[in-house]
């Protein structure tokens, strides 16, 4: 018979741990489309397009509309899935009695 153990005080510490590379990554993408700075390096960087100019891009790849699209629908899977997690934790892990 399995028993859980429950979170333990390491469990959290790993899982906070392991949020600081997505929190800086979180915070270099948004900061790169608020100052307009490309993304990548090398002859693979793009940047964020200006609506109606296609000239402001001088020739470099652009993301589009649709990729923004594609970053709020993945970080608002991650904030879902971050949520659920810390819900989780202060909930104690512990389950329904009706699974019990």
């Amino acid at each position: 018979v399995f028993e859980p153990r429950g979170i333990t005080p390491q469990d959290s510490i790993v899982f906070v741990l392991g949020l600081v590379p997505f929190g800086w990554a979180t915070v270099e993408f948004w900061r790169r489309i608020a100052v307009g700075e490309p993304f990548g390096t090398g002859k693979d960087s793009v940047i964020i397009g200006e609506d109606n100019n296609p000239d402001s891009s001088r020739g470099r790849r652009v993301l589009g509309k649709d990729a923004f699209i594609a970053a709020y629908i993945l970080f608002g899977i991650a904030g879902v899935t971050l949520l659920l997690s810390v819900v989780s934790a202060v909930a104690g892990g512990q389950a329904p009695a009706s699974y019990v």
